[in-house]
């Protein structure tokens, strides 16, 4: 079980490669923001939604609400209810905005992102070199950017 944040669910969906999360963990919580903030795109939320259905990605709310306020001065509200959940539940978080990776990890949150995620599966051999190699393709033709050093982390 792991906490995640919009982008990575945002970017899979986008380029139909959804199926990587499922190959990495069993399920995933997110927090209502980040439902809201991925279903705005109605193709999206259709995808999500039907995930949900499935029992593979759950919803869940943070409690403490000072927890969320004091991040969400600092970050947006989905990765605040990311990180917020994630110290609550005390369970790891897929994130890739620098800024919030960088507050999550001194809060001790366990974290990982989308070039880490394609480093295990290639690592653990889901994923082959070319599968990968797919998925990178697609990603740097979508708003995601992979440098060709990150690149070279995967697939070393």
């Amino acid at each position: 079980m792991i906490i995640s944040d919009a982008t990575i669910l945002i970017s899979l969906i986008n380029i139909d490669e959804f199926r990587v999360l499922k190959l990495f963990i069993d399920s995933i919580i997110i927090p209502h923001e980040v439902y809201n903030e991925v279903s705005q795109k109605a193709s999206a939320k259709k995808y999500l939604d039907h995930e949900i259905n499935e029992g593979f990605i759950s919803v869940e709310s943070y409690t403490d609400e000072s927890l969320f306020r004091e991040i969400n001065y600092i970050l947006d509200a989905g990765e605040s209810a990311s990180i917020a959940l994630a110290i609550e539940r005390e369970l790891p978080l897929i994130i890739d905005e620098r800024k919030g990776r960088r507050f999550a990890q001194k809060q001790g949150i366990e974290i990982i992102g989308l070039v880490g995620i394609l480093r295990f599966l290639y690592l653990e051999k889901r994923l082959c070199r070319e599968k990968v190699l797919v998925i990178i393709k697609k990603l740097n033709g979508s708003d995601f950017r992979m440098s060709s050093k990150l690149l070279g982390l995967i697939l070393a």
